[in-house]
């Protein structure tokens, strides 16, 4: 049926109700939350209204105030408005939720999640519904019950999942799945694992699975067995934990070695007969399998399985040297050092790679036992990245400060427990991903991490010696080095440059 339109005629009531008016209230234009007796209002206008408090001087009532006149506040029942906004189970007042407030809808639907099917509740959750319970915000927590997470735990509650390892591995390993198994084991419901290594494990069986011919798989399975797992568990060993991009880069390895066996299987060419020529045949149709059939032919010739005078060759690199201008990186470094708006954890992010140079990927592995007090200059700080602590500048060092006392989980079930990181991610105890901190970089104007890691880079060589460098920075003395030559700097003033540090206690 239509409707009298605000501005422009008649509308249906769908159309009227998602038209975009002005508010009577604040002018601006949206959605019309309700129609009151001065027209339409917004949402943010209504909300001011719910969760702004006073004694009415009408009625003496302690209700929402709908407006003031001389003599004070004025509730909306006295104003002759009428809509809901005191909670029927706890008596608060503000924005209800199928009829309640946020904080006890939130409680209903945890109880309705955690209750089995026979009405009884999955009393051996309680620890996961208690690490639940400290969402802060209460509409979050009725979001996440809604969604695959809280279906999830539907399941487990109705006995149709599993709670272990295996029934979850057995899923589609969404971010819902790896979510809720990290709160399972901090909730004790799960034993810890080194996760990466887990998924490494399902990953090699997925590729065995795909292999028809049972000669390839015994193969396959060998190359799993003693080349793809021992280096997946040395890198888990080197650097406290396998990331996500190092499985699969090892995925791929193995389906690499999967295609080239499948090739030659086609052809009905073993690989101990294996010639050069069929080797560049499946590359022509392979290229960007090169890099990870590699590794396979190697392992394969120093066992005996493949001729020695088969090879593939690496594939040719080539640095990617796009500079970002020193005028504009310094220019964006000390916007970001005092832009109040833009998040506090990307300002200290951004501002440590366009002044020394850092990687995504190390900046989100650094913990607080990293950070270091200057012994003589109070309120400085430093990183302990490589042999030297790298002290920093002042402004910078006030921003790490905050970001140590103001840092929590991103996960909101969890912003209430200690992270060690500087950058804590979504997934319990876990840093952010390096591909995450680049993406929320580029929103504040970091044309690319790389472009903005080169430019700091020639600019450090200039001023600093590379062997000092790589003492500060963590880095290989050979990426110094590299730098060092790109720049064009004198090698003979590293003696000159240490002397002058050594006198030298201030920020670098």
């Amino acid at each position: 049926m239509p409707t009298p339109g605000l501005d422009d005629g008649l509308r249906c009531v769908p159309c009227n109700s998602a038209a975009i008016v002005p508010c009577a209230r604040c002018g601006g234009h949206a959605r019309a939350e309700r129609r009151w007796p001065e027209g339409p209002v917004c949402l943010s206008c209504v909300d001011a209204v719910r969760l702004t408090h006073d004694l009415c001087h009408r009625c003496g009532r302690l209700a929402a105030v709908f407006g003031r006149d001389e003599a004070g506040p004025i509730c909306p029942h006295c104003a002759g408005v009428s809509f809901s906004y005191h909670c029927p189970t706890c008596g608060a007042m503000g924005r209800l939720l199928r009829g309640q407030c946020l904080s006890c809808t939130a409680r209903a639907d945890l109880l309705a999640a955690f209750t089995a099917p026979d009405g009884h509740l999955a009393g051996w959750l309680a620890p996961l519904a208690e690490l639940l319970e400290n969402y802060d915000n209460p509409y979050s927590l009725c979001l996440y019950l809604r969604r695959p997470g809280g279906q999830l735990i539907r399941r487990i509650v109705a006995s149709e999942l599993a709670c272990t390892h295996r029934a979850l591995d057995d899923l589609r390993q969404t971010t819902a799945v790896r979510h809720l198994r990290g709160l399972l084991v901090l909730a004790g419901l799960l034993e810890p694992r080194e996760e990466q290594l887990a998924q490494l494990d399902r990953d090699i069986d997925h590729v065995l699975a795909g292999t028809d011919d049972p000669r390839d798989r015994s193969l396959l399975a060998r190359y799993a067995r003693w080349h793809v797992l021992p280096l997946a568990h040395h890198r888990a060993e080197r650097q406290t934990r396998l990331t996500r991009g190092q499985r699969e880069n090892l995925r791929r390895q193995l389906l690499a070695a999967r295609l080239l066996l499948t090739h030659l299987h086609d052809r009905r060419i073993d690989l101990a007969d294996l010639t050069q020529s069929a080797v560049d045949r499946w590359l022509i149709k392979n290229k960007t399998r090169q890099l990870y059939a590699r590794p396979f032919l190697l392992w394969a010739a120093s066992n005996g399985l493949a001729p020695d005078n088969v090879a593939i060759a690496t594939s040719a690199k080539t640095g990617d040297r796009e500079v970002m201008s020193d005028t504009d990186r310094v220019k964006l470094a000390l916007t970001l050092e005092t832009d109040e708006t833009a998040p506090l954890a990307d300002r200290v992010a951004a501002c440590l790679i366009l002044q020394y140079g850092q990687s995504c990927f190390r900046l989100v592995n650094l913990t607080t036992d990293q950070v270091l007090a200057h012994p003589e200059q109070p309120g400085i700080l430093g990183l302990q990245l490589g042999r030297d602590p790298l002290w920093l500048r002042e402004r910078l060092s006030a921003l790490l400060h905050r970001l140590i006392q103001q840092r929590h989980p991103l996960a909101a079930a969890l912003r209430h427990r200690q992270t060690p990181y500087l950058f804590p991610g979504l997934q319990p105890d876990q840093p952010l991903t390096a591909a995450t901190l680049q993406t929320r970089l580029r929103k504040l104007g970091v044309p690319s991490t790389r472009t903005a890691r080169n430019g700091a880079w020639l600019s450090l060589v200039g001023a600093v010696h590379w062997k000092m460098l790589a003492d500060l920075l963590g880095v290989a003395d050979s990426t110094a080095s590299t730098w060092h030559k790109e720049n064009g700097a004198d090698r003979a003033s590293y003696v000159a440059s240490r002397l002058r540090s050594e006198s030298t206690t201030g920020p670098e």
